[in-house]
Protein backbone atom coordinates (compact mmCIF):
# COMPACT_ATOMS: atom_id res chain seq x y z
CA UNK A 1 0.00 0.00 0.00
CA UNK A 2 1.22 3.62 -0.72
CA UNK A 3 1.85 5.12 2.63
CA UNK A 4 3.15 8.43 1.07
CA UNK A 5 0.98 11.56 2.47
CA UNK A 6 0.90 14.69 -0.07
CA UNK A 7 1.07 17.23 2.73
CA UNK A 8 4.99 15.84 2.69
CA UNK A 9 7.66 18.24 2.14
CA UNK A 10 9.41 16.10 -1.14
CA UNK A 11 9.27 17.90 -3.67
CA UNK A 12 11.93 15.15 -5.74
CA UNK A 13 14.78 12.54 -4.15
CA UNK A 14 18.22 13.12 -5.37
CA UNK A 15 20.26 9.91 -5.35
CA UNK A 16 23.86 9.41 -5.21
CA UNK A 17 25.25 5.94 -7.03
CA UNK A 18 28.28 4.59 -5.62
CA UNK A 19 27.72 3.19 -2.10
CA UNK A 20 24.11 4.92 -1.66
CA UNK A 21 22.22 2.82 -4.61
CA UNK A 22 25.06 0.34 -5.22
CA UNK A 23 27.95 -1.20 -3.96
CA UNK A 24 30.10 -0.27 -6.35
CA UNK A 25 32.87 1.25 -4.09
CA UNK A 26 34.45 -1.98 -3.60
CA UNK A 27 34.47 -2.49 -8.11
CA UNK A 28 36.59 0.74 -7.66
CA UNK A 29 38.78 0.07 -5.60
CA UNK A 30 39.97 -2.84 -6.86
CA UNK A 31 40.36 -0.80 -10.52
CA UNK A 32 42.53 0.97 -8.34
CA UNK A 33 44.33 -1.60 -7.07
CA UNK A 34 44.55 -3.77 -10.47
CA UNK A 35 45.73 -0.21 -12.24
CA UNK A 36 48.73 0.88 -9.74
CA UNK A 37 49.60 -2.86 -9.39
CA UNK A 38 50.37 -3.09 -13.21
CA UNK A 39 52.44 0.11 -12.98
CA UNK A 40 54.32 -0.86 -10.14
CA UNK A 41 52.59 1.90 -7.33
CA UNK A 42 51.97 1.09 -3.86
CA UNK A 43 48.34 1.39 -3.11
CA UNK A 44 47.13 1.59 0.36
CA UNK A 45 43.44 1.21 1.89
CA UNK A 46 44.06 4.75 3.40
CA UNK A 47 44.55 5.73 -0.33
CA UNK A 48 41.34 4.52 -1.60
CA UNK A 49 39.36 5.84 1.10
CA UNK A 50 40.47 9.25 0.51
CA UNK A 51 39.04 8.84 -3.00
CA UNK A 52 35.49 7.82 -1.67
CA UNK A 53 33.11 9.99 -2.93
CA UNK A 54 35.44 12.36 -4.93
CA UNK A 55 34.60 13.81 -8.37
CA UNK A 56 36.67 11.39 -10.25
CA UNK A 57 38.89 14.08 -12.01
CA UNK A 58 39.73 15.16 -8.57
CA UNK A 59 40.28 11.10 -7.90
CA UNK A 60 42.72 10.57 -10.56
CA UNK A 61 44.46 14.10 -9.87
CA UNK A 62 45.39 12.08 -6.71
CA UNK A 63 46.41 9.09 -8.10
CA UNK A 64 48.62 10.94 -10.47
CA UNK A 65 49.92 12.49 -7.18
CA UNK A 66 51.04 9.19 -5.65
CA UNK A 67 52.18 7.60 -8.97
CA UNK A 68 54.59 10.79 -9.36
CA UNK A 69 55.93 10.47 -5.37
CA UNK A 70 56.78 6.88 -6.30
CA UNK A 71 58.15 6.83 -9.49
CA UNK A 72 59.14 10.14 -10.46
CA UNK A 73 57.37 13.00 -12.96
CA UNK A 74 57.74 11.05 -15.87
CA UNK A 75 56.09 8.17 -15.77
CA UNK A 76 53.63 9.46 -18.64
CA UNK A 77 49.90 8.82 -16.95
CA UNK A 78 47.32 12.33 -16.47
CA UNK A 79 44.35 12.63 -14.53
CA UNK A 80 42.47 11.87 -17.73
CA UNK A 81 44.63 8.75 -18.35
CA UNK A 82 43.72 7.45 -14.92
CA UNK A 83 40.25 7.61 -15.12
CA UNK A 84 39.77 6.40 -18.77
CA UNK A 85 41.60 3.31 -17.12
CA UNK A 86 39.34 3.32 -13.66
CA UNK A 87 35.92 3.26 -15.93
CA UNK A 88 36.74 0.47 -18.09
CA UNK A 89 37.18 -1.82 -15.33
CA UNK A 90 34.82 -0.81 -13.43
CA UNK A 91 31.92 -0.59 -16.51
CA UNK A 92 33.11 -4.03 -17.55
CA UNK A 93 32.87 -5.62 -14.14
CA UNK A 94 29.35 -4.10 -13.64
CA UNK A 95 28.18 -5.24 -16.98
CA UNK A 96 29.33 -8.72 -17.06
CA UNK A 97 27.90 -9.48 -13.12
CA UNK A 98 25.32 -8.71 -10.51
CA UNK A 99 24.34 -5.47 -9.85
CA UNK A 100 25.67 -4.93 -6.17
CA UNK A 101 22.55 -3.30 -4.65
CA UNK A 102 22.35 -1.41 -0.98
CA UNK A 103 19.74 -2.58 1.09
CA UNK A 104 16.68 -1.32 0.36
CA UNK A 105 17.45 0.98 -2.02
CA UNK A 106 15.61 -0.44 -5.01
CA UNK A 107 12.79 -0.59 -2.91
CA UNK A 108 12.87 3.13 -1.89
CA UNK A 109 13.19 4.06 -5.37
CA UNK A 110 10.25 1.83 -6.86
CA UNK A 111 7.89 3.64 -4.54
CA UNK A 112 9.41 6.90 -5.02
CA UNK A 113 8.45 6.18 -8.96
CA UNK A 114 4.74 4.26 -8.30
CA UNK A 115 4.05 7.86 -5.78
CA UNK A 116 4.58 10.26 -8.91
CA UNK A 117 7.57 11.65 -7.00
CA UNK A 118 10.65 12.51 -9.41
CA UNK A 119 13.45 11.31 -8.98
CA UNK A 120 17.33 12.25 -10.22
CA UNK A 121 20.74 10.27 -10.00
CA UNK A 122 23.55 12.60 -8.74
CA UNK A 123 27.12 10.49 -9.48
CA UNK A 124 30.38 11.34 -9.65
CA UNK A 125 30.83 8.25 -11.86
CA UNK A 126 30.44 8.94 -15.34
CA UNK A 127 27.77 7.98 -17.88
CA UNK A 128 29.69 4.70 -18.90
CA UNK A 129 29.59 3.44 -15.67
CA UNK A 130 25.57 4.62 -14.43
CA UNK A 131 24.48 2.88 -17.77
CA UNK A 132 25.36 -0.43 -16.67
CA UNK A 133 23.14 -0.72 -13.88
CA UNK A 134 20.49 2.01 -15.22
CA UNK A 135 19.84 -0.39 -17.99
CA UNK A 136 18.66 -3.18 -15.68
CA UNK A 137 16.00 -0.72 -13.74
CA UNK A 138 12.05 0.05 -15.15
CA UNK A 139 12.37 2.68 -17.54
CA UNK A 140 11.36 5.89 -16.46
CA UNK A 141 13.27 5.20 -12.74
CA UNK A 142 14.52 8.41 -12.82
CA UNK A 143 13.29 11.30 -14.50
CA UNK A 144 16.70 12.53 -14.74
CA UNK A 145 20.85 11.90 -14.40
CA UNK A 146 23.36 14.08 -13.55
CA UNK A 147 26.60 12.05 -14.43
CA UNK A 148 30.33 13.27 -13.69
CA UNK A 149 30.95 14.83 -16.73
CA UNK A 150 28.16 17.07 -16.62
CA UNK A 151 29.44 19.75 -14.18
CA UNK A 152 32.52 21.50 -14.22
CA UNK A 153 32.45 20.88 -10.66
CA UNK A 154 31.90 17.77 -8.82
CA UNK A 155 31.20 16.94 -5.06
CA UNK A 156 31.92 18.77 -2.37
CA UNK A 157 30.44 21.45 -4.76
CA UNK A 158 26.85 21.90 -4.77
CA UNK A 159 27.05 22.40 -8.60
CA UNK A 160 25.51 18.46 -9.45
CA UNK A 161 22.63 18.85 -7.19
CA UNK A 162 21.53 21.93 -8.13
CA UNK A 163 21.80 21.02 -11.73
CA UNK A 164 19.39 18.19 -11.07
CA UNK A 165 16.83 20.41 -9.16
CA UNK A 166 16.89 23.00 -12.32
CA UNK A 167 16.99 20.15 -14.43
CA UNK A 168 13.18 18.60 -12.69
CA UNK A 169 12.12 22.31 -11.93
CA UNK A 170 11.87 22.04 -8.04
CA UNK A 171 13.45 23.79 -5.54
CA UNK A 172 16.37 22.15 -3.97
CA UNK A 173 15.33 23.18 -0.58
CA UNK A 174 12.28 21.15 -1.13
CA UNK A 175 13.99 18.21 -2.55
CA UNK A 176 16.02 15.18 -0.43
CA UNK A 177 19.15 14.02 -1.15
CA UNK A 178 20.39 10.61 -0.70
CA UNK A 179 24.20 9.67 -0.13
CA UNK A 180 26.78 7.96 1.96
CA UNK A 181 30.02 9.85 1.26
CA UNK A 182 31.67 13.11 3.01
CA UNK A 183 32.06 14.92 -0.29
CA UNK A 184 28.37 13.93 -1.29
CA UNK A 185 27.06 15.21 1.90
CA UNK A 186 28.47 17.94 2.17
CA UNK A 187 27.68 18.66 -1.28
CA UNK A 188 23.88 17.83 -0.72
CA UNK A 189 23.82 20.10 2.24
CA UNK A 190 25.85 22.98 0.49
CA UNK A 191 23.15 23.23 -2.34
CA UNK A 192 20.55 23.19 0.60
CA UNK A 193 18.87 19.92 0.58
CA UNK A 194 17.51 18.10 2.77
CA UNK A 195 20.22 15.32 2.95
CA UNK A 196 19.98 11.67 4.29
CA UNK A 197 23.14 9.88 5.42
CA UNK A 198 23.38 6.22 5.04
CA UNK A 199 26.17 5.10 6.81
CA UNK A 200 28.32 2.56 4.80
CA UNK A 201 32.20 2.83 4.57
CA UNK A 202 33.14 6.27 6.47
CA UNK A 203 31.20 7.50 9.20
CA UNK A 204 29.49 10.33 8.53
CA UNK A 205 29.35 13.93 10.68
CA UNK A 206 26.20 15.71 12.43
CA UNK A 207 25.24 18.59 10.71
CA UNK A 208 21.98 20.82 10.41
CA UNK A 209 19.66 19.46 8.09
CA UNK A 210 21.27 16.18 7.83
CA UNK A 211 19.48 12.97 9.43
CA UNK A 212 22.08 9.82 8.98
CA UNK A 213 20.87 6.11 9.44
CA UNK A 214 22.55 3.08 9.19
CA UNK A 215 20.76 1.83 6.18
CA UNK A 216 17.26 2.42 4.01
CA UNK A 217 16.52 -1.56 4.71
CA UNK A 218 12.93 -0.86 5.70
CA UNK A 219 12.36 2.54 4.93
CA UNK A 220 9.48 4.03 3.00
CA UNK A 221 8.70 7.56 1.99
CA UNK A 222 6.65 8.06 4.87
CA UNK A 223 9.79 7.26 7.13
CA UNK A 224 11.87 9.76 4.60
CA UNK A 225 9.23 12.42 4.76
CA UNK A 226 9.32 11.92 8.94
CA UNK A 227 13.29 12.09 8.72
CA UNK A 228 13.04 15.40 6.51
CA UNK A 229 10.74 16.99 8.84
CA UNK A 230 12.97 16.42 11.81
CA UNK A 231 15.81 17.52 10.28
CA UNK A 232 14.06 20.55 9.34
CA UNK A 233 13.41 21.13 12.70
CA UNK A 234 16.43 19.57 14.63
Amino acid sequence: MNTFAPTAPIAAALWDFDGTLVDSEPVWVRAQYALTGRIGVQWTATDAERLVGNALIDSGRYMVQVFDSQLGPDHGWTPEAVLEALVEQVSTELAAGEIPWRPGARELLEEFRAAGIPTALVSASYRQVLDCVLTRLPEGTFTTVVAGEDTEKGKPDPAPYLLAAQRLGVDITDCVVFEDSLPGTASGNAAGATVIGIQHLVVLPEHPNRVVIPTLSGVDIARVAALVAGAEVG
